[in-house]
């Protein structure tokens, strides 16, 4: 599940910068968690999203994904999204430290 919506993130970034940067540069997406509460359809999908060797910051890929529709998120990603929002994360990545405030 977590490759697939990997996939399926990169696909609605991709689309994301080609309409509203008019940017075709490869996005790529590393899950890094994936859950659920029990008895819910939510699903919660943390992840960090790279250009070549540059970490997106949360803002920055929450803004873009915000200048797409949920209809157009949710056909790319197969399930609604009920929130797109920034996620503060602080992880270490080989040696460098990375760290959104």
């Amino acid at each position: 599940f977590s490759q697939m919506m990997e996939q399926r993130l990169e696909r609605v970034f991709s689309e994301a910068q080609a309409k509203v940067l008019n940017s075709n540069n490869r996005l790529s997406v590393q899950m890094l968690n994936v859950s659920q509460a029990a008895g819910s359809p939510a699903v919660s999908l943390d992840y960090t999203v790279r250009n070549g060797t540059v970490y997106l910051n949360g803002t920055t890929a929450s803004n873009l994904l915000g200048q797409l529709s949920a209809e157009l998120v949710g056909y790319f990603l197969f399930y609604p999204p009920l929130m797109i929002a920034e996620r503060k994360l602080q992880f270490v990545l080989k040696n460098t430290s990375v760290s959104q405030e």
